[in-house]
């Protein structure tokens, strides 16, 4: 049985091995070698641990819950009868130790029925007068009787045997004891000095009983593993079988395995046997163990099933320990029921690592909480059923020291994941931002003199030795470092976010996994230009930098990022799809210590090269950061606007940004019909701020939405105010343009409710512009929200029409109002016929599909007139009037011009 399940053990073992040899690095997961390391360390603290014992005494505890605990329950054993001699029985005699007469008669009373064989756990090596003669002459006479010897060690002597018996009738009743106290070992047989064997008092017992069976216990080379005795195979106990590893194991001892906590066959008392109160049938061929159970003799032991601190109710009598032996032995021998057994400590050794190996795997590959706390529950669950269910068919192996290799394995590879995780990025496995940081910090600190405190005092002997000082001197100060000239590059994909939008975020993450792949294998190549060292991080969503350390020629890194554009340019097939994108890369290069600013100046060299949209890497230059910084209090200066807002005080709006309205002119009538809204912001130290110095930026951020929303409720606010002032007949209306994302935004038709609520205007006295780029991103989208809008009773109109999109195939399904004409075409109107055509074709267009055009940009009277003659609804520019603040339209429309 040992040797199937050491099969079993091995093949088990060498399948999880497999297994983990098998699993390939997933960029999410730390890598094998931390994993490995971390669960080496964890066998490797356990196994030395266990090497010294320290296990040992979790292990016995252990022992002891799983004999507690232990499902099936064996009965009492009928092969034998226990004659106890109690507390009632000594005060009824008045003598301990008992008369030889009164053992005599105890023995002869048991011989009347015949017993296989009687053990006297009793010392008679004095007479206990009276009956001397009479013990004597029963002991002569029987053959069945064993009695009993205590051998001397080096704390006591021993007690010698009965005089009346010969030897292979005595058996020494030692108990072993664990070095906690509790008898858990069966001592069967030593040898003394000279060599004499000596058997133990069960074994006597066992083979005397077993010897009209023909059965024998059987030692012969034959069996190098054991002995054998009857069905039974016994294996010797070792100092490291099971949890032992500090024991005393000498002799032959096996582990004692209890078949009950208390008695295990039945029982009578001294009294019951002198006065013939015994039934025959319990005595007939069986084995009848005589022994004292008082309390006050002192022959207790602990056992599994008490606690030493506990009270004497949890001791087991020396008898009944003794009986637990011989019933242990008769049902290994005759029952087939196995000894105790033990696994190879090389097995052993390998249960307890495997057992760090699943729990280190466990923690490797589970990532979330909920299950990994699942599986911390069904490892040590499983190691424990494991070995509670070989317990209960007779073996006895390791559970805490693999339980607690399991946990620290599952803890070394769970901190080793957050640790990597802390420095590491999980997507594709790179360092980074704070490692690529601690990086570019090492690099400056190494950069650093070094210093150290000192002081040299030149005095005359007689002279007084003056107060000590301890100046810093730099051991570089004579002989400076050669400057380290260092590169960082910064790339940042260009389209990320169309592609993660447009294919799903799956596939996004798969490019970014491809791309760190391409990067680092660029960088892992043979390097022919000096570079020491190359560090590569991924610092942001879709953003990479690299770190070149030790470059003789900034022409080196110029290299690399033109072959990193290259490398980035080629498509990525992902899924059988290819993928095309391109990186704007910015580098700084430094000495070590300017290391710490390099990340930060080649990300300002990175926002440089994609607005310059070029294929090779910028390299930073002091302008870039005076305009960064300059950019950066540009944001949050807009921010702070916006967020003011306006409030109108006295008939005027109150804010920072400026509304001002171009007017737009009836073509028929020379009048003005309404304005563009038009933003500019009046900041409170740098002045007016054009639209084309903060839209961008406000696109950028986001405040653009809302920025747009302040400019609506402005306009229309306005326009409200001068159709009260100015009433005309259609009232004037106004024209306000709609960013991209405004457009996009989930709440804009809510917003304009809200606007048109606030303000009181009529809804068909608004237009909203957008323009041709913004519907043709998503159409289907495009034509829904204007669908929404329209709705709304609002007048809608398409900017810059015909600068380059394809709308036209489109065109009839949006719900639009006007056409504007995009000032390069009206502008170009007098430079040949060509060009009056194209404006031609589209206000003829407008007119089929029952639009209205708007044509801007009008500077001339030719132009003008041109424009009436093709039938243009309307004009705006600066023939008419240029953009003008509140004040100034109110003038104009004061004097009521016409054109």
């Amino acid at each position: 049985m040992l040797d199937k399940f050491s099969r079993q053990v091995n093949s088990l073992a060498s399948g999880v091995y497999e297994q983990i040899a098998k699993i390939k690095l997933n960029p999410v997961h730390t890598p094998v070698g931390s994993v490995a390391i971390a669960v080496a360390i964890a066998i490797g603290v356990v196994l030395t641990i266990r090497e010294v014992g320290g296990f040992q005494p979790l292990e016995l505890v252990t022992y002891d819950w799983m004999m507690r605990n232990r499902w099936y329950n064996p009965g009492l054993d009928d092969r034998l009868l226990l004659v106890k001699i109690t507390e009632a029985d000594i005060q009824t005699q008045q003598k301990w130790p008992l008369s030889d007469r009164i053992v005599a008669q105890v023995l002869e009373e048991i011989t009347k029925f015949e017993p296989a064989v009687i053990g006297l756990d009793l010392y008679r090596d004095v007479p206990q007068s009276p009956g001397h003669q009479d013990l004597r002459l029963q002991l002569q006479s029987l053959d069945n009787v064993i009695g009993i010897t205590k051998l001397s060690d080096a704390q006591e002597p021993g007690v010698p045997p009965p005089p009346h018996l010969p030897p292979e009738a005595v058996g020494f009743n030692d108990i072993v004891n664990d070095p906690d106290g509790i008898a858990r070992r069966n001592l069967l047989f030593a040898q003394d000095l000279e060599g004499n064997t000596f058997y133990s008092f069960a074994l006597r017992v066992t083979l005397k009983y077993m010897s009209d069976r023909g059965i024998a216990i059987d030692n012969s080379p034959t069996h190098p593993q054991g002995i054998v005795l009857g069905k039974a195979h016994i294996t010797q106990l070792e100092p490291h079988s099971g949890g032992y590893q500090t024991i005393d194991a000498d002799g032959y001892q096996i582990l004692l395995n209890y078949r009950s906590p208390g008695s295990i066959s039945k029982e009578v008392t001294l009294t019951q046997v002198l006065n013939q109160e015994v039934d025959p049938s319990w005595i007939k061929d069986k084995i009848v163990l005589i022994g004292t159970t008082a309390s006050s003799e002192k022959d207790l032991f602990f056992t599994p099933y008490g606690i030493k601190t506990e009270t004497e109710t949890f001791k087991m009598p020396g008898v009944r320990l003794h009986a637990q032996m011989v019933s242990q032995l008769l049902s290994s021998a005759l029952d087939g029921k196995p000894i105790v057994w033990f696994l190879p400590n090389w097995i052993e050794i390998l249960w307890i690592a495997s057992c760090g190996a699943i729990g280190g795997m466990i923690a490797w590959q589970i990532q979330h909480p909920l299950k990994l706390g699942l599986g911390v529950i069904l490892g040590f669950g499983g190691i424990v059923a494991i070995g509670f269910g070989l317990f209960h068919w007779g073996g006895w192996i390791p559970v805490a020291a693999p339980v607690l290799t399991f946990t620290i394995a599952l803890s070394g590879v769970v901190a080793s994941k957050l640790l990597y995780t802390a420095f590491h990025d999980d997507l594709t496995g790179l360092p980074n931002r704070t490692s690529f940081m601690n990086q570019l910090d090492r690099v400056y600190r190494r950069s650093q003199p070094k210093t150290f405190p000192f002081f040299l005092t030149l005095r005359k002997p007689t002279q007084t030795l003056p107060e000590p000082k301890y100046p810093v001197v730099s051991l570089d100060s004579k002989f400076p470092p050669v400057p380290r000239l260092l590169a960082v590059l910064f790339l940042d994909l260009d389209r990320f976010k169309v592609i993660n939008d447009g294919l799903g975020h799956e596939m996004g993450d798969l490019l970014l996994i491809a791309i760190a792949e391409r990067i680092r294998t660029l960088m892992r190549q043979p390097r022919t230009d000096g570079i020491e060292a190359v560090t590569v991080a991924r610092v942001g969503g879709d953003e990479f930098a690299i770190l070149l350390d030790n470059l003789y020629h900034s022409e080196n890194a110029i290299t690399i990022g033109e072959t990193l554009y290259h490398q980035i340019a080629r498509p990525f097939i992902l899924k059988g799809q290819p993928i095309y994108t391109t990186a704007s890369i910015g580098m700084a290069l430094g000495r070590a210590d300017d290391s710490r600013n390099l990340l930060r100046d080649a990300h300002t060299a990175m926002y440089r090269a994609k607005a310059l949209s070029k294929s090779r890497p910028q390299v930073f230059e002091s302008a870039m950061q005076n305009n960064a910084v300059a950019r950066f209090q540009l944001e949050t200066d807009l921010r702070r606007a916006i967020n003011a807002g306006a409030t109108p005080v006295n008939g005027k709006i109150e804010s920072e940004f400026l509304v001002y309205y171009q007017p737009l002119v009836d073509l028929k009538s020379g009048k003005i019909l309404g304005f563009e809204a038009l933003v500019r912001w009046q900041h409170p130290q740098r002045g007016l701020v054009f639209p084309g110095e903060f839209i961008p930026v406000a696109e950028e951020t986001g405040s653009i939405v809302a920025l747009g929303e302040l400019v609506l409720v402005i306009a229309c606010w306005q326009i409200c105010k001068w159709q009260q002032e100015f009433p005309t007949h259609p009232p004037l209306m106004v024209s306000v343009n709609l960013s991209g994302k405004q457009f996009a935004q989930p709440d804009l038709i809510e917003v304009i409710k809200r606007t048109l609520d606030q303000t009181h205007l009529d809804p068909a006295c608004l237009k909203l512009e957008i323009t041709e780029s913004v519907v043709m991103d998503e159409v289907e989208l495009a034509i829904e929200m204007l669908s929404q809008m329209k709705a709304l009773n609002l007048k809608l109109g398409i900017d810059d029409f015909g600068t380059g999109y394809s709308s036209l195939s489109y065109l009839h399904r949006f719900p639009t109002d006007t056409l504007k004409v995009d000032r390069s075409f009206v502008m170009r109107m007098g430079e040949g016929d060509q060009n009056s055509a194209i404006v031609k074709t589209i206000i003829a267009l407008a007119h089929n599909l029952k639009m209205d055009v708007i044509a801007e940009g009008v500077e001339t009277a030719e132009q003008l007139a041109q424009l009436r003659s093709l039938g243009c609804e309307c004009g705006q520019g600066y023939f008419f009037a240029k953009p003008l603040p509140a004040e100034q339209i109110e003038a104009l429309l004061k004097s009521d011009p016409t054109w």
